[in-house]
């Protein structure tokens, strides 16, 4: 073949190969979301998150990057400073055994001191959120990214009673105006990804404790009520939650509300109502629509 043909005939059928591999990549991707991971030195915990995140790094659809819905060590809220640097240090450990990019989520339980129990006073300057958002480089514990097409948006739901210094799920003022802003730049048609510690809405405590149960501002979002009306010009697809160690899926008009069980179990002794540790991963297509799969990474809880 005349050398200059070839050079043709071989670049026209890389570049056809390069589009038809864009193509078929931008179809779909994965990302895996783990939740209530709840790190700490006893009961095997580092082995149980390190068996779980390698189950993520050799997941058979490999993901694009993890999400986590927050709790990442086992308590900052009760206890002193040495074992929450403790914990911290297991968490940091852990983590380079994943292979992924990671955007994480605050939990209430990563909060430094916010309990009428707490060992850490008020005028300790790791009180509150500073430690966690120091740790991952954040200005703040709210953001927003784009990924192919979908608009991913990380809430923080913690909020903080006034009167009795513990953690209460709301959104706070200043993260709803950046909301509102984040949405109003993101468009009406661009698919949405919404991630918050503390569901917006669930079901289970009713489900255990009899449909009458009152469920206070611990349980879930309790502001929700003043800002929900403000997805409904949005493409809003899915809201991931942690929290409850549950997997319970709910759909309210166009949105659905999706708990995603825990990395940790029942706090790493063992399955939560029968549902075994895991972690979730969600398929995002092209087209706007998704797929969500909760998966058993196979742990047993110690004796």
């Amino acid at each position: 073949m005349h050398r200059r043909h070839f050079l043709g005939t071989s670049l026209l059928a890389g570049l056809a190969t390069q589009a038809f591999g864009a193509t078929k990549e931008e179809d779909s991707f994965d990302f895996a979301f783990l939740t209530d991971i709840h790190v700490q030195p006893e009961l095997g915990a580092p082995e149980g998150f390190r068996q779980c995140l390698r189950a993520v790094n050799t997941l058979a659809t490999p993901a694009d990057f993890v999400l986590t819905g927050g709790d990442l060590i086992f308590d900052a809220l009760d206890v002193g400073m040495d074992r929450i640097r403790e914990q911290w240090k297991v968490f940091d450990e852990c983590s380079k055994e994943l292979a992924l990019p990671v955007h994480h989520t605050i939990g209430n339980h990563d909060v430094v001191g916010w309990s009428a129990k707490s060992l850490v006073k008020p005028t300790n300057q790791d009180y509150g959120k500073k430690l966690f958002a120091e740790r991952f480089g954040l200005a703040r514990t709210y953001r927003s990214f784009d990924h192919k097409g979908w608009h991913f948006i990380i809430l923080d739901s913690i909020g903080q009673n006034k009167e009795t210094l513990d953690y209460e799920g709301w959104i706070d003022d200043a993260q709803l105006d950046w909301l509102k802003k984040d949405l109003a730049a993101t468009g009406r048609t661009k698919p949405i990804v919404m991630v918050t510690h503390i569901p917006f809405y669930s079901t289970w405590h009713q489900v255990v404790g009899g449909p009458d149960l009152h469920l206070d501002g611990k349980a879930i979002v309790r502001n929700l009520h003043t800002f929900r009306k403000l997805f409904d010009a949005y493409n809003i697809q899915l809201v991931l939650s942690g929290h409850g160690h549950v997997v319970e899926r709910i759909e309210i008009g166009k949105v659905t509300y999706l708990q995603g069980g825990a990395v940790c179990g029942m706090w790493w002794k063992g399955p939560v109502f029968g549902k075994p540790e895991g972690f979730g991963t969600v398929t995002c297509r092209r087209d706007g629509t998704w797929s969500w799969k909760y998966r058993d990474y196979g742990w047993k809880a110690r004796k």
